[in-house]
């Protein structure tokens, strides 16, 4: 009995916190699939590009330029990208992505929570201000990095699609 407590405890203590990080998002997000459907993880999906593309333009924006200049430490802009993707989730959830049936078994959960973390965490990495906020292991950089980048997105989004069709 101790030694299966043991080796539990050894695989806890040795996974890598990114890991543990992604795996409980990705049970969140399938959770919430499961629940009401997978419409917040695809605006989430889609927010998160925007709100990266957003970001980026938001230094050389007439009016909010000069005061997204002044969030100038890691923390800070990511609070500043933190605000900006509330403000872009919130615009593509009202746009309205609620046609198709809302498939939410289990199957569907999985493929979703995990086409979410996908999504997340190449939009993390490819993105300065949240890279310079949590910085993931070599790893994760090296399955979700440039190298595979393309495809972890082409085929997430084609898993929420399957999921929302």
């Amino acid at each position: 009995m101790d030694s299966a407590f043991d080796a539990v405890r050894i695989f806890f203590t040795e996974l890598p916190t990114d890991w543990i990080v992604i795996g409980v998002f990705a049970v969140v997000a399938a959770l919430d699939i499961l629940r009401s459907g997978g419409r917040r993880v695809c605006a989430l999906a889609l927010a998160l590009p925007a709100a990266a593309l957003v970001f980026s333009a938001l230094s050389s924006a007439v009016l909010l330029g000069d005061i997204s200049r002044q969030f100038s430490s890691p923390v800070l802009q990511g609070v500043l990208f933190a605000i900006v993707f509330a403000v872009m989730y919130m615009l593509v959830s009202t746009i309205g992505i609620s046609h198709g049936n809302e498939l939410s078994g289990l199957l569907q959960g999985t493929i979703g929570g995990i086409a979410a973390v996908a999504i997340v965490i190449v939009i993390w990495m490819g993105t300065p201000a949240l890279r310079d906020f949590w910085n993931f292991g070599a790893q994760v950089q090296s399955i979700f990095g440039e190298t595979y980048r393309f495809w972890w997105l082409i085929v997430s989004y084609a898993a929420l699609a399957f999921i929302r069709r």
